[in-house]
C-alpha cells in the first residue's frame, strides 16, 4: 500500500467526539460499575478461561480457544469493559512475552492492567472493512521487582484482509473480534498502515490528543519539512526486520519511525539526543530528527513526559560497521592464511593504547589499509559527536559538569565491587566452560588482585574534566557506513540500565572503551566465523587477530585523541588519559564476561582474552 503526502495530512477532527465519548467514567479494574452487568454464562467462560490459562510462554496461542471480544460498543466493549477484564487477564499475559520487545520474559506475570489508551478512528459502527486504531498503555506487574509500562498501538481489522495478517504476521494478533455480526481481528497497530499514518500525521500536524488521565501530543522537527519535500510523491510502508526493544515503521526512502515499546518517567535518550544534536549543533554525522510523540500527565510516569515514539531521517547506507566489518576480515582472513605471522612480531604484544602512540606498523598497512582509514574516520566522528555533545548550553539536560576526582573515586568503588562479583561467578562456572576456555579463564582469575588494582582511587592532584552526555551503549553496530563515512545511531544507551542513567552525564572515554572492546570482538567473531569453515587454520590465525584488532582499535583511537585534544571533558596528560580508559575498557571486558556466562558461554573466551590483553 502507498500513501501520499496528502494521505499523511489525515485529518483526526473526529477524535474530539471520540474523546468526549470515553471521557468520564469511572473505572475500577476495568469496568464501569454503572454500564456492566455481565451474564453468568460469561463470568463462567472468563472464570473457565482464568482456570486454564498456563504460565505465559513464547508460543503461538491458537486463537480459536477463545471466544471473540465484542466490539459492538466500540473501544469501549474491549478496553473499559467487561471485554477489557477479559483482556487484561488472559489474552494480553498470553500476547505480551510472545513479542520481541517484550523484556520481562524471564519474569513471572502476576497481572496487567489498562491504564489509559487514546482513540485515533473513526467509530467501529462505520461499515467498511478498513481497520480502526488506538494508542494504548498496558502496565504489567510481575510476580517480583517493579512493574513495567508499555506502549501498544492497537488495530481491528474485519472482513477478508484479516486472513491475510493471519499468514503474515501470525504473532501481532491479540485476538479474535465481533462487530455487527462481522468478524475480525484485534492486532498490534504497527502492523496496520492506517494506524501508522495516524501516528505520522500527529508529528506532520503537531496535534494533541487528550486521553483521560493524560496526553499525547506530535512534535514537529525542524528538519521536517525538507526532508518531506525530498520524499516522492508516495511513500510506501514496511516495516523494519531486525527489532529489538523497538518497533520500526519506514515510509519510503525518507523517514524511519521508531516506536518505544518500554516506557519509564522522562524522555528517551535517542529522541532528547537526536533532537539537540541536529537542532541546537553542526554535528550532522546522525539521523536528522524530524519529530516525536510524547506523553505526559499519566500516573504511571509519574506526570513526567515520555517519549512514545521518534521520527528521523533514513540514511541510505552500505550496512552497519559490526556486518560491514566482518566482511572486511573475512577478506584479511582469507588472505593472511596463506602466510606466515612476521617473526619479528609478538604475538602477544603492545596492546591497542601503546600502539596509538606509533605510526601503523607496515604489516598493519599492507593488510588492513582500507580498515585504517575507516577507523581513524570513526575515530574523529567520535571526538567530534562529544565535542558537540560538550558545547555551552542554557539547557540544564545537555550543560556540561565538572567530574572530579572524588566523582570518579566513587564511580571506581561501585566498578571494583562489580568486577569482584564478576570473578567470582566466573569462578563458579569455571569447570561449566569449555575446554578451550577453561585455560584462559584460570589465567583471569589468577589475575584476581592486580584487576581489581586497576580500580583503585585515583590520586588527589587529578585534573577537574567534565562529563557529559555521552552515546552510552557505543560499538560497531551502532553505526552506519555511509559513502566512505559513518554516521552514528541509537542513542538509547544500554536498554537493561535504568532510564535515569542512561540520560545522566558520564566521562566521553565509555563510548572510546566501547567502541574499542566492540574492534576486539569483531576480530574474534570475524575469526570464528572464518575457521568454522577453515578449522585447520585456527591456530595460524590467531596473531593475525590478534595484530588486527591492536591496528585498528588504534587507528581509532589516535584519531580520536588528536581530534578531541584540548577539550575539557579530557585529562590533560597523557598518564590519567591512559589511567581512565585502561578502567572503561577493564570495566567493559567484565560485563561482556558477565552477559558471555549468561548467554554463549563458548563466546566468553573473547571479552577473557581482552582482559589478558589490559592485565597482562
Amino acid at each position: 500500500m502507498t500513501i501520499t503526502s496528502k494521505c499523511l495530512g489525515i485529518a483526526i477532527s473526529s477524535l474530539s467526539k471520540l474523546e468526549h465519548d470515553t471521557r468520564g467514567n469511572a473505572r475500577i479494574r476495568g469496568i464501569p460499575a454503572d454500564r456492566v452487568s455481565p451474564s453468568s454464562a460469561y463470568i463462567a467462560f472468563l472464570w473457565q478461561e482464568l482456570q486454564r490459562r498456563e504460565k505465559p510462554t513464547g508460543s503461538t496461542v491458537d486463537m480459536t480457544e477463545h471466544a471473540p471480544l465484542k466490539v459492538t460498543a466500540g473501544w469501549e466493549s474491549i478496553l473499559e469493559q467487561t471485554g477489557g477484564l477479559r483482556l487484561e487477564t488472559v489474552e494480553l499475559p498470553e500476547y505480551l512475552p510472545k513479542q520481541r520487545w517484550f523484556a520481562g520474559k524471564s519474569r513471572e506475570i502476576k497481572s496487567v492492567r489498562i491504564v489509559d489508551w487514546i482513540p485515533l478512528s473513526v467509530p467501529l459502527n462505520v461499515s467498511s472493512d478498513a481497520s480502526q486504531s488506538t494508542l494504548v498503555l498496558v502496565q504489567v506487574e510481575f510476580g517480583t521487582g517493579s512493574p513495567d509500562l508499555y506502549f501498544l498501538p492497537l488495530a481491528m481489522r474485519f472482513g477478508h484482509t484479516e486472513n491475510e495478517l493471519q499468514r503474515t504476521a501470525p504473532n501481532a494478533i491479540i485476538a479474535r473480534v465481533v462487530s455487527q455480526k462481522r468478524t475480525g481481528l484485534l492486532y498490534d497497530g504497527a502492523f496496520d498502515d492506517q494506524t501508522c499514518i495516524l501516528l505520522f500525521s500527529l508529528i506532520e500536524n503537531a496535534r494533541r490528543v487528550n486521553a483521560r488521565h493524560g496526553g499525547v501530543r506530535g512534535i514537529r522537527g525542524k528538519a521536517f519539512l525538507d526532508l518531506m519535500a525530498q520524499a516522492e510523491t508516495t511513500l510506501q510502508l514496511r516495516r523494519g526486520s531486525a527489532e529489538q526493544s523497538n518497533t520500526s515503521i519506514l515510509f519510503g526512502d525518507q523517514f524511519i519511525l521508531k516506536l518505544f515499546r518500554r516506557q519509564e518517567p522522562g524522555l528517551n535518550p535517542d529522541a532528547e539526543i537526536g533532537q539537540y544534536l541536529t537542532e541546537k549543533t553542526n554535528f550532522a554525522q546522525i539521523p536528522p530528527f524530524a519529530g516525536s510523540i510524547e506523553l505526559d500527565g499519566l500516573d504511571a510516569t509519574d506526570g513526567k513526559v515520555a517519549s512514545l515514539a521518534l521520527l528521523q531521517g533514513l540514511v541510505a547506507n552500505e550496512g552497519d560497521g559490526w556486518k560491514w566489518t566482518l566482511e572486511e576480515l573475512d577478506r584479511y582472513y582469507e588472505v593472511c592464511a596463506r602466510l606466515p605471522f612476521p617473526e619479528n612480531l609478538s604475538a602477544g604484544g603492545q596492546g591497542s593504547l601503546e600502539f596509538s602512540e606509533n605510526p601503523a606498523i607496515q604489516v598493519a598497512r599492507d593488510h588492513l589499509d582500507l580498515y585504517l582509514e575507516a577507523g581513524a574516520i570513526l575515530g574523529r566522528r567520535t571526538a567530534e559527536l562529544h565535542r558537540a555533545l560538550a558545547t555551552l548550553t542554557d539547557d540544564p539536560a545537555f550543560a556540561p559538569e565538572a567530574l572530579t576526582d572524588v566523582d570518579i573515586n566513587a564511580q571506581f568503588a561501585g566498578i571494583r565491587q562489580h568486577a569482584s562479583s564478576i570473578l567470582d561467578m566466573l569462578q563458579e562456572r569455571l569447570s561449566y566452560l569449555p575446554d578451550e576456555v577453561v585455560e584462559v579463564a584460570a589465567s583471569v582469575l589468577g589475575r584476581r588482585r592486580q584487576i581489581l588494582d586497576r580500580f583503585g582511587p585515583l590520586n588527589g592532584d587529578f585534573p577537574p574534566i567534565q562529563r557529559i552526555r555521552i552515546h552510552g551503549d557505543y560499538h560497531l553496530g551502532q553505526v552506519l557506513r555511509v559513502k566512505m563515512d559513518f554516521v552514528i545511531l541509537d542513542f538509547e544507551g544500554e536498554p537493561a540500565r535504568p532510564l535515569a542513567v542512561r540520560r545522566s552525564k558520564q566521562c566521553p572515554l565509555k563510548d572510546v572503551a566501547g567502541m574499542l572492546r566492540s574492534f576486539g570482538y569483531a576480530a574474534y567473531a570475524g575469526l570464528r566465523n572464518y575457521t568454522a569453515r577453515h578449522p585447520g587454520d585456527l591456530t595460524r590465525l590467531e596473531p593475525w587477530a590478534q595484530l588486527w584488532e591492536r591496528s585498528a582499535a588504534a587507528e581509532f583511537l589516535r584519531a580520536y585523541y588528536e581530534a578531541a585534544q584540548g577539550a575539557a571533558f579530557l585529562p590533560p596528560g597523557n598518564v590519567d588519559f591512559r589511567k581512565l580508559l585502561d578502567v572503561f575498557l577493564l570495566d567493559k571486558a567484565l560485563y561482556e564476561v558477565l552477559y558471555e556466562l549468561n548467554s554463549r558461554p563458548a563466546w566468553v573466551r573473547i571479552p577473557l582474552m581482552g582482559i589478558m590483553l589490559l592485565v597482562p
